[in-house]
């Protein structure tokens, strides 16, 4: 035998080998490291037309205030509605607005789909626009998007602007899809939005880094593979749900100017919905329709936050809005600035009434 197929052949040996072992390794379950979300005792369910059910908490304003009723977006995708914004939309509540805050579909308390590409943008549009106009059956609403959160909100705008009464972004993500010139390239965001000299930002706890490589463990990334090449499912839900819950009680750290203001995780992550709801290679661009759309608009921004502020600023400029600059607050801004958080929704939504 010659030595190319000497080679070759302890080469192909080798190669079965790790394919084996990472085969066999994958067939391991993940072992829980966070105790699963439970219902809370205000928590509710709006049956969906597609036949699955979301949950939601509805914390009831003053009925003698006629307010369009808030609807809290949260981030994401696959993250869900914590304790802690609950708690705190009650200070809205008390000014009289009704606020519903609900786990988009996939995670939290709300049921998880079969098929892992069953997740969408898409599909969480959908859910929105029906929770408004069958479950809460309200004309025109208030949307706060957090993060991912904000990203439906833009979207939902510029598609029906005449439903939406104001509008509030927290921390929003980039606006999808990206910004492109004319002749196809990115555009420099930092460029078109160069940041004023009056905002100082700081770089927030790097902890993005760890999260990345705890991704790469073979049930994790066997499940992926299968979710993505035959829409199947190899971890379970309870399983993929459980991985993101303890990746998310690390990358938390990250999210807050200062660590000891992190909330306690709590369950609620949704690992396939985290996986599917972020790709938006269908989507439209919405940016010439959110220049001709007149809704009140409050963007807000922590000084940690880990979005550039071109990026942020873009929302306030595509809608004539007002950008809020919060020092000393990182990407979740209520944990670490609750009170200039809530008096800032409450001193726009007033003042535009």
């Amino acid at each position: 035998m010659s030595l190319f197929k000497r080679i070759l052949k302890y080469t192909l040996y080798f190669v079965g080998i790790l394919v084996l072992t990472f085969f066999t390794w994958s067939l391991v379950p993940i072992k829980q490291t966070i105790e699963p979300i439970q219902p809370r005792s205000d928590t509710k369910y709006w049956n969906m037309q597609e036949g699955y059910k979301i949950a939601y908490t509805n914390i009831e304003g003053d009925s003698a205030n006629a307010h369009a009723p808030i609807i809290f977006l949260h981030g994401g995708p696959g993250g869900y509605i914590h304790s802690s914004i609950i708690e705190l939309m009650r200070d809205l509540a008390l000014k009289g607005y009704d606020v519903y805050l609900y786990d988009q579909v996939g995670s939290g308390l709300s049921d998880r789909l079969s098929k892992p590409k069953d997740y969408s943008f898409e599909k969480h549009l959908k859910n929105l626009d029906e929770i408004i106009h069958r479950h809460i059956k309200a004309n025109k609403v208030i949307l706060l998007g957090h993060s991912y959160g904000g990203i439906l909100a833009a979207h939902f705008a510029a598609n029906s602007p005449e439903k939406v009464d104001k509008l509030i972004f927290s921390s929003p993500g980039d606006l999808q899809p990206y910004r492109t010139n004319a002749d196809g390239s990115s555009t420099d965001m930092r460029a078109l939005y160069p940041t004023p000299q009056q905002y100082t930002f700081k770089t927030p706890l790097d902890v993005f880094g760890q999260t990345e490589k705890d991704f790469l463990q073979p049930r994790i990334v066997m499940s992926m593979l299968c979710a993505m090449a035959f829409n199947t499912k190899w971890a379970s839900d309870k399983e993929f749900d459980d991985y993101t819950n303890t990746m998310a009680s690390k990358f938390t750290r990250g999210m807050v100017a200062d660590v000891t203001h992190v909330k306690p995780e709590e369950g609620g992550a949704g690992g396939y919905s985290h996986g599917f709801s972020n790709y938006y290679g269908r989507l439209s661009d919405i940016r010439a329709r959110l220049k001709k759309v007149s809704i009140p608009t409050l963007v807000m921004q922590g000084q940690y936050d880990q979005g550039d502020y071109a990026s942020v600023f873009e929302y306030a400029d595509l809608l004539k809005g007002r950008y809020h600059f919060i020092e000393n607050a990182g990407h979740i801004i209520w944990w670490d600035k609750p009170g200039e958080y809530t008096q800032s929704i409450i001193h726009f939504l007033q003042e535009k009434e």
